[in-house]
């Protein structure tokens, strides 16, 4: 490989040097693992003081970086014949994801109250200290009451279950997604938390994230799971035990080592008809003439 001129650098007399290696040249090796879940990328590196041959003060050193899929880290130990090796592992951190309902678009600011009918964005964001690294996808969206009926949005692909409520979504980049929306409420409740999950995996090279492939949504297809007693909720008081509850969202199990949770919520408020002053004078005049 010494032949090959991206596959090495002539840099002398200086204490500091650098070469850059494409993983698919110079015996790059990729190998996938399981357990952990990720990628092996391998190289070795030969340090020469020699232009023609190797020598007793020559040094190679085998790096191997690991891009994990999973929270996990492991390390080993390997030696080449001939030349003592040096092991050095990098770990690359799983990207941090949040869930925001954000005013009108995906730069407005972030919503905690709205009224019926508001336009907001639904956004979901990961931050990665890597570029081009994950892909992320959303899915298994539930919007709950707080007394345990959920409503579930999006299926376990990603794909929007009910037009009306929130439509296909749209990933303008890997580790990003968002959809417009409109502010709805259930009928005896006005606060609502939103629970979804999000898939992470590592992205090929030179490759595009795969996205869920899915038909226009229809109108009412969003799937109600009762978990408790409409009634109840209405006859028996609020506690400030029952309040707390209300707000503490229960966690699903996730199906991937690479799946995590991500919540928000938003109070929507009802739409309060204004009375016009005109008919403000004919009512109070009514009302003194009943007095």
């Amino acid at each position: 490989l010494y032949d090959q001129q991206g596959c090495r650098s002539d840099e002398g007399g200086r204490q500091v040097a650098g070469i850059e290696l494409p993983f698919d040249t110079c015996n790059v090796a990729r190998t996938r693992s399981l357990n952990p879940r990720g990628v092996f990328v391998t190289a070795t590196v030969v340090i020469s003081f020699h232009p023609l041959f190797i020598t007793k003060v020559d040094r190679a050193y085998r790096v191997q970086c690991f891009y994990m899929e999973a929270d996990k880290t492991v390390s080993t130990q390997i030696e080449v014949s001939e030349i003592t090796t040096v092991f050095q592992t990098q770990v690359v951190p799983m990207p941090v994801c949040r869930y925001e309902i954000l005013e009108g678009g995906p730069t407005g600011q972030p919503v905690q109250y709205a009224t019926i009918g508001q336009q907001v964005y639904h956004k979901w964001t990961c931050d990665s200290e890597t570029v081009d690294t994950f892909c992320a996808v959303v899915h298994s969206c539930f919007v709950d009451d707080g007394n345990g009926d959920t409503v579930q949005i999006l299926n376990d692909e990603g794909c929007a279950l009910d037009k009306f409520l929130l439509n296909n979504l749209e990933y303008p980049t890997d580790l990003m997604a968002g959809q417009e929306a409109h502010v709805y409420k259930y009928a005896d409740r006005s606060q609502l938390f939103y629970q979804c999950q999000i898939t992470i995996t590592i992205k090929e090279p030179n490759a595009e994230c795969e996205r869920p492939k899915c038909a226009e949504p229809q109108g009412f297809g969003a799937i109600k799971q009762a978990g408790g007693s409409a009634t109840a909720s209405v006859t028996r008081p609020e506690t400030g035990g029952t309040v707390a509850q209300l707000r503490l969202l229960k966690k699903r199990a996730a199906n991937y080592d690479t799946t995590l949770d991500v919540r928000t919520d938003i109070s929507a408020l009802d739409i309060i008809d204004e009375v016009s002053p005109f008919y403000s004078s004919i009512l109070g005049k009514k009302s003194r003439r009943l007095k």
